[in-house]
This record gives structure tokens, C-alpha cells and sequence, in this order.
């Protein structure tokens, strides 16, 4: 069994592009390393983020995430424990908000 977490979030104002960019890329090695998948979609300074993996992986993971101060109001939309993972050959990914708004419509 997997745990999958999906969240908002809102990115504070000292985020740019770039940091965000930057901080996607070590989070995939970081991530891959622990087992963890999902997809990240930006739009401006909001943020949905989904994660998958070993359910005490990505408690801690979504845990670090709230306490973290370049995000506010973190609100958790989703959690459920899972069978198989939905974003398992994805890794982590960036996506656009249409494109998860399509993927949703398929889950």
C-alpha cells in the first residue's frame, strides 16, 4: 500500500520562477531516492501538489512541507492509502493547472 497526499498551497513573495525551478529539480533526485512520485502544478503563487509513496515517506515529506515558510495557507485536499500508484513512471513532475485539471478528470 501507498499513501497519496494531494495539497494547496500558496507560495510566499520571495519565490521566483527560477527558485521554484530549482528547488523541483532536487526535490525529483531527493524523491526518487525515497520512493516518492506525484506531480507539482504552479499558477502564479498557487501550488497542488500530489505525492505517493511509503506512507511514513510522504507523512514526513508533507509534514516538512507545511512547516516550510516559502509556503502558506497549506491546506490538505486529499489523503488516502492506495494499491498502486497513479504517477509511478512520472517521478516528479511540473505541470501546468490545465494539465491537471485534465488529469483529474481521469482518476
Amino acid at each position: 500500500m501507498f499513501l497519496r497526499i494531494a495539497y494547496v498551497s500558496s507560495l510566499s513573495e520571495s519565490m521566483s520562477p527560477e527558485s521554484i525551478d530549482r528547488i523541483v529539480e532536487a526535490s525529483q533526485a531527493r524523491n526518487e531516492r525515497q520512493g516518492v512520485t506525484g506531480m507539482l502544478a504552479v499558477d502564479g503563487r498557487r501550488v497542488l501538489q500530489i505525492l505517493e509513496g511509503p506512507p511514513e515517506i510522504v507523512s514526513a515529506l508533507y509534514e516538512r512541507i507545511r512547516g516550510d515558510g516559502r509556503h502558506h495557507e497549506v491546506i490538505e485536499i486529499d489523503r488516502r492509502l492506495i494499491e498502486a500508484r497513479h504517477f509511478g513512471s512520472w517521478g516528479m513532475v511540473r505541470r501546468s493547472m490545465v494539465d491537471v485539471v485534465m488529469l483529474a478528470m481521469t482518476l
